[in-house]
Formats: C-alpha cells, sequence, structure tokens
C-alpha cells in the first residue's frame, strides 16, 4: 500500500500536470514509491511526453523519474482512449495486489487490452475485474500471461517425496486437486506428522497461494 507520503507526492505532480497548459493530465497515470517516480499512459505528441516529464522532475520530492509514457498521434476518439488508458492505469496502481510494472494497458473505442505478466492466476483476473471496473470501459480482452503455473502432477510428487515410504506402498492415500493457483488436498493420512508434511510440501510449491487440508488422520489398511 502506497504510503501517506507516496500519496501526497502522487497528489503533487498531478497538480502540477492539470497547471501545464501542454499536458493533459487525464491521460497521464503517476506512481510514486520513496521519491522514485513512473509516468505511465499515452500522450499525443513528443513535446507533451517531454513536458510531463519536465514538470514532473520539478515536482519537490521526485529523486528519480522513469518516463514510460507512449506517444500516439490523436484526434479526439485517440484522446478518448488514451484517458482510459491512463485511469485503467492508475487503478492497477492503486491495487496493492497487482504490479503494474509488469501490465501494459491498450484502448480502442471502449476496449481495453491488458498484456504483460502476472505471478498467479488470480491477479489475471483481478485485473481485469479491476479494468473492467473504469468507467468508459465495455470489454477487456484478457491477454495476461500467468508465470507460475500450478501443477497437481508436481504437487502429488511434492507430498510424496515429504510423506516418503508410506505414501509410496499406498498406506497414505491422498488426493490432489488444483483450482488455478488453489491447491486442495483430500484423503487419508496415517499420522499427524505426514498430514502437517503434507500441506507444507504443498504450500511450498512454486506458484500456490492457498492450501486447502481436507486430510483425515487415520490408521492404513
Amino acid at each position: 500500500m502506497p504510503s501517506t507520503s507516496d500519496e501526497l507526492l502522487e497528489q503533487a505532480i498531478m497538480q502540477a500536470l492539470a497547471d501545464n497548459p501542454r499536458v493533459h493530465p487525464d491521460e497521464v497515470a503517476v506512481q510514486a514509491t520513496d521519491g522514485d517516480v513512473v509516468l505511465r499512459g499515452t500522450v499525443g505528441s513528443l513535446v507533451q511526453r517531454a513536458e510531463a516529464a519536465r514538470t514532473t522532475q520539478q515536482v519537490p520530492g521526485v529523486h528519480a523519474l522513469d518516463d514510460q509514457l507512449r506517444i500516439r498521434v490523436m484526434g479526439i476518439d485517440g484522446r478518448t482512449d488514451a484517458d482510459t488508458e491512463a485511469a485503467v492505469l492508475a487503478e492497477i496502481m492503486a491495487d496493492d495486489q497487482l504490479h503494474v510494472a509488469d501490465i501494459d494497458v491498450e484502448s480502442r473505442d471502449g476496449t481495453v487490452t491488458l498484456r504483460g505478466v502476472v505471478e498467479v492466476a488470480s491477479q489475471r483476473d483481478r485485473a481485469e475485474r479491476v479494468a473492467l471496473g473504469v468507467g468508459g470501459v465495455s470489454q477487456v480482452h484478457n491477454e495476461l500471461r500467468v508465470w507460475f503455473a500450478v501443477s497437481a502432477d508436481d504437487i502429488a510428487e511434492r507430498v510424496t517425496d515429504a510423506i516418503g515410504v508410506a505414501a509410496i506402498v499406498g498406506a497414505d492415500r491422498i488426493t490432489v486437486d488444483v483450482v488455478d493457483n488453489d491447491v486442495t488436498l483430500t484423503g487419508t493420512v496415517t499420522s499427524l506428522e505426514h498430514r502437517e508434511a503434507a500441506v507444507a510440501a504443498a504450500a511450498g510449491a512454486p506458484g500456490v497461494v492457498a492450501v486447502h487440508d481436507h486430510l483425515t488422520v487415520g490408521s492404513g489398511s
């Protein structure tokens, strides 16, 4: 979550951009982190991009600027698209569960396309919901790729390795179900130690967000 000082700096930058007649602040999304500022969005000319960068650098508290503004010559329709892109980027930046540096936004006539990489599938879905919640967005083409895809086979192998010989000979019977990046373990194990080991193994797999433990402890047959 952005600190109060970061939020105040973002507000100061947006006000400075609004005060510059050569800049359209609705086209620009601003993110500040400890004085490091990122500008994202689409502007209509090289002059507007340069003015946005210059204006931002003059705001007290700005230590470094990463200017990621894109340039696209725009008429009235293009201006609306740029405003939408900036609005979607701003909402994504404000979401603690998303990493905006890895997400690109493009808007055409109310249709927003999301591209880039997210860590888990839930972030992919969340980014789409955030974009759909922005005024002027009629539909979203979600082309985000998931960096960590969870495999049920991989989880089962990790659980077997953690439990050891009991799993190999069939004394423990565990079923692994994966939905996006959530793992559910069901079945029966022969001891509390095996149950804890199975849950820990599943939780330690790359990309796993949550483990739902539905295992029961009982004697092997």
